[in-house]
């Protein structure tokens, strides 16, 4: 029974070289650039086109209230009947009347409302005492009301204009940011299918170069010079199977990618866009520049949306503590009305009566209303105090988190940077050990009085294949940490050449 294990060794040897025979069924292959991910992320991404949407909902408000503003029309018409015994006499008495009225209403940014108005009547009755009758009746008149303390001023009438302006442009500020991490999420997928597939290349030479060692432990085993129970065998075979592990890993990982990147930039919609193969053709940086974190700083207070959004919330709430404070006021509004008048027993007397203009009503006066104690208007006020108070914390706290940001990413460019460099060392120094391990091995060599075997050949090789994979690790997350610099900086669609249409 165990001259067997060595045979059964030798076999799975055998059968896992064959089992890599077959190759994956093929799928149809994308060339695609970093800008090409771009590109369509910006044109189809689902999340950044229901965002693009938000600024023109924005507009609408402003219409909105911008109509409070437009003139208002209005009219009545009437037609009453009256039939009824006097309690007098007990004979009838009868009455029709008919009006119409027909006016316009302005409310203007000063807080003045106007209101111009025409109108006119016939009345016909058998009443003993009616002068005129039919009678007929022409009015024409304007009114006026202006606030003198609460509701006076351009600012406080408008507030709620402004107000929707600046959520506007929080609006094109929040699609600015929304654009931003759209752009550093797809060139992340970009980078990391970049680092997928070149896993996959370093696993698949590892896996080469336990084949060779394999096919070096049989050559020695068939020429007596290893024996058939000799540990190096199954240490070959089963480094073999951990490489061929590692491979099907390696292409679990592309895809999950893949996958990613086709949701950001809906490949996904298109026809067979799932079993898209995705190459990419752009080469990662392998250096990186100085960074001023200072500089970088003061550009991010300077560029970041969410940080203009912040300054213009501050603004809003500015706006809502003027007119909280005007609410404290008593309400002292002026009051007037002039109206022209002309009664003739038809149409036309009634017309000349009313172009001569003698005939007139004008009223003036003042309307005075305070809330004894105030306390409603009192509460608006503190809390549009509090709110305006918070919004300036807000702020600063954005600005710490910004600085915090900017140094992090900065700091992560030039870590992925002395990685890198260390990296690059490590792999010459690895493949330097493995050239020498396999060399010593195939001839069965000696170091230090000790015989090399298979276990150590497999130590290098692993070494190796992690010196590579830390290598390319670097590389990628050097790449990772310039997209997040600009990012946190709010210059990444600059630096991507997007140009972003705000205002």
């Amino acid at each position: 029974m165990p001259g067997k294990c060595p045979i059964l060794l030798l076999a799975l040897a055998l059968a896992l070289g064959s089992a890599r025979g077959g190759e994956a069924p093929s799928r149809p292959r994308r060339e695609i650039s970093v800008e090409d991910v771009l590109r369509l992320a910006l044109e189809r991404n689902l999340r950044l086109a229901a965002e693009k949407l938000n600024p023109e909902r924005a507009d609408q408000t402003v219409v909105e209230e911008q109509a409070v503003f437009d003139p208002t029309a209005y009219g009545d018409l009437r037609a009453s009947g009256l039939k009824q015994q006097r309690k007098e006499q007990g004979d009838l008495t009868w009455q029709r009347k008919a009006s119409a009225t027909a006016g316009v209403v302005k409310l203007f940014e000063l807080g003045t409302t106007l209101d111009a108005h025409v109108g006119g009547s016939r009345d016909n009755n058998n009443l003993p005492n009616a002068l005129v009758n039919p009678a007929h009746d022409e009015t024409a008149g304007v009114s006026l009301r202006q606030p003198l303390l609460r509701g006076f001023g351009v600012r406080v009438n408008t507030a709620r204009i402004a107000a929707s302006r600046n959520e506007r442009r929080i609006a094109l500020a929040q699609l600015h940011l929304a654009a931003l991490q759209t752009v550093g999420d797809a060139k992340q997928a970009f980078w990391e299918l970049v680092f997928a597939r070149r896993e996959r290349e370093i696993v698949g030479r590892a896996l080469e170069r336990a084949d060779k060692l394999l096919e070096i432990v049989r050559v020695r085993v068939q020429a007596a010079d290893l024996g058939w129970d000799d540990p190096g065998l199954g240490q070959a075979t089963a480094n073999v199977a951990v490489r061929h592990e590692q491979v099907v890993s390696a292409d679990d990982r592309i895809r999950r990618v893949e996958d990613f990147l086709k949701v950001i930039t809906e490949l996904a919609a298109e026809p067979s866009g799932w079993n898209l193969e995705l190459v990419p053709t752009t080469e990662p940086q392998a250096g990186a520049p100085e960074v001023d974190v200072e500089r970088a700083v003061e550009t991010a207070l300077a560029q970041r949306p969410d940080y203009k959004a912040a300054q213009v919330a501050i603004d809003t709430r500015d706006l809502a503590l003027d007119v909280a404070r005007n609410g404290l006021l008593p309400k002292l509004d002026l009051e007037a009305s002039l109206g022209y008048m002309g009664l003739g027993s038809s149409w036309s007397r009634a017309s000349e009566s009313f172009d001569n203009f003698n005939h007139y009503q004008w009223t003036a006066g003042i309307v005075l209303e305070y809330p004894l104690g105030n306390r409603a208007a009192r509460a608006r006020y503190q809390r549009a105090t509090l709110d305006r108070q918070q919004a300036a914390i807000q702020l600063r706290a954005l600005e710490r988190q910004i600085q915090l940001e900017v140094r992090n990413a900065a700091r992560a460019v030039a870590t992925s940077a002395e990685r890198l460099r260390a990296a690059e060392a490590s792999v010459k120094a690895e493949e330097t050990r493995v050239r020498a391990e396999e060399l010593l091995f195939r001839e069965g060599g000696r170091e230090e009085g000790r015989r090399r075997n298979a276990q150590d050949v497999v130590f290098a090789q692993d070494a190796l294949a992690d010196a590579e994979r830390r290598r390319l690790r670097a590389l990628i997350d050097l790449n990772a940490a310039l997209v997040e610099l600009e990012r946190v900086k709010g210059t990444l669609l600059d630096s991507s050449h997007v140009l972003f249409v705000g205002e």
